[in-house]
């Protein structure tokens, strides 16, 4: 999916409102293809001063597996991006900018660059998840464990001390 900026990058002043829907199903992260819906795109390209940004929003539902208790549940994401375009770089190393020679955006890289920079190391379905027990597997969210307790490493036994008074 392209996006033509050619009219805004030589008109001062303009502006263009972008709406797209990114197709990202394909996307394998972490053995799991977290998008089973496209994503919305939507935003405007603005050429204010001769200083081209794209500013753009994004809102998609995730579907994930919590890492602790191996629950599936969704998320629904709205995430807002802005990025200057520029036609050539000074310097080969400088990633703070978009880069186009022939006035040609590519929706999808764009688009998988912003949204999978943006996901978090762990899923989890709750900041408060309990996770499974290491013994039964009985998911600590909804029930107590009936395992007994194992006694500690004794070389270990020293830290149930450390936060006593």
């Amino acid at each position: 999916m392209k996006l033509d900026i050619n009219r805004i990058l030589d008109r001062i002043g303009d502006t263009e409102t972008v709406s797209a829907k990114v197709d990202l199903k394909e996307f394998n992260y972490r053995g799991v293809s977290p998008f089973n819906d496209p994503i919305a795109l939507s935003g405007e390209v603005a050429n204010r001063t001769g200083v081209i940004t794209i500013n753009f929003t994004y809102e998609y539902t995730l579907h994930l597996v919590c890492d602790r208790c191996l629950t599936p549940f969704t998320h629904d994401v709205k995430q807002q991006v802005i990025h200057t375009v520029v036609r050539e770089l000074n310097s080969a190393d400088d990633d703070d900018y978009v880069v186009v020679p022939n006035g040609i955006v590519e929706l999808i890289p764009l688009a998988t660059n912003d949204i999978i920079l943006s996901l978090p190391a762990k899923f989890l379905c709750t900041d408060d998840c309990k996770g499974l027990c290491i013994g039964c597997g009985c998911d600590l969210n909804r029930s107590a464990c009936s395992c007994e307790a194992k006694p500690c490493d004794p070389r270990l036994a020293i830290l149930d001390k450390f936060f006593e008074d």
